[in-house]
C-alpha cells in the first residue's frame, strides 16, 4: 500500500482529502501542531475513516521531526496544505506568513530530498489570481500577490516549479481552491 504524507492534517481541507484517500486505497500519515486546527479533528476522522488514524504531531517547520517521520514510514508522496491561511492576520503578521508558509513548504521539500521522495500536492490559493482583470477567471489568468497570505502560496508554487527545473525527478501539483465547501454525514 503507497503511504502518504498529509500535512496540515488536522485542517479543513486536509481533513477531506485524508478520508479521500484512504478510500482510494493509499495508507496515510497525518501530521500537524495544531496551530491552526483541532485535536478533536483527529476523533471525528476516527469515526469516519475506512482505516486506522495515523498521525503524527510535529510542525513542518521542524526538520529533525520531519527526518524521523520520513524515516519511520517512508511516504512515497507528500500532500502539503501546512500552512497559515488568514489572509488578514497575514497583512497584520506578514513576516509570521513568510516564516511559517514558505519556511515550511522549503523545510518539507529539503527533507523529501533526503529521502528520496519527489511528489508533492501542494495546497496553493485562488488568490494566487490577485486582483482579475476578467471574469470567470481561467487557470492561465495572470497571477499577482494582494496580500502576504497570497504572496506565499505565489512562492510555494514558484519554489516547486524551481525545483522540478533543477530536478526534473521531482513531481508537482498545485491546487487553487476559491471556497471549499463539504460535509461527511
Amino acid at each position: 500500500m503507497t503511504t502518504i504524507l498529509l500535512t496540515g492534517a488536522a485542517g479543513y481541507i486536509a481533513s477531506h482529502t485524508w478520508l479521500a484517500l484512504q478510500q482510494a486505497g493509499f495508507r496515510v500519515i497525518g501530521v500537524d501542531n495544531f496551530t491552526n486546527s483541532s485535536p478533536v479533528v483527529l476523533d471525528r476522522l476516527a469515526e469516519l475513516a475506512t482505516a486506522p488514524i495515523e498521525f503524527e504531531p510535529a510542525d513542518v517547520c521542524d526538520a529533525a521531526a520531519l527526518d524521523e517521520i520520513f524515516g519511520r514510514h517512508r511516504p512515497a508522496a507528500v500532500v502539503h496544505f501546512a500552512a497559515f491561511k488568514a489572509v488578514g492576520e497575514s497583512v497584520a503578521q506578514p513576516l509570521a506568513y513568510y516564516r511559517n508558509n514558505l519556511g515550511g513548504l522549503v523545510n518539507t521539500c529539503e527533507v523529501m530530498r533526503r529521502h528520496g521522495c519527489a511528489r508533492m500536492v501542494f495546497s496553493s490559493s485562488a488568490t494566487v489570481y490577485g486582483a482579475p482583470e476578467q471574469l470567470p477567471l481561467r487557470e492561465d489568468a495572470p497571477t499577482s500577490a494582494t496580500n502576504p497570505y497570497g504572496a506565499t502560496k505565489l512562492m510555494g508554487e514558484q519554489i516547486l516549479r524551481d525545483l522540478g527545473v533543477a530536478d526534473p525527478t521531482w513531481q508537482t501539483a498545485s491546487l487553487r481552491y476559491f471556497n471549499p465547501v463539504g460535509a461527511h454525514e
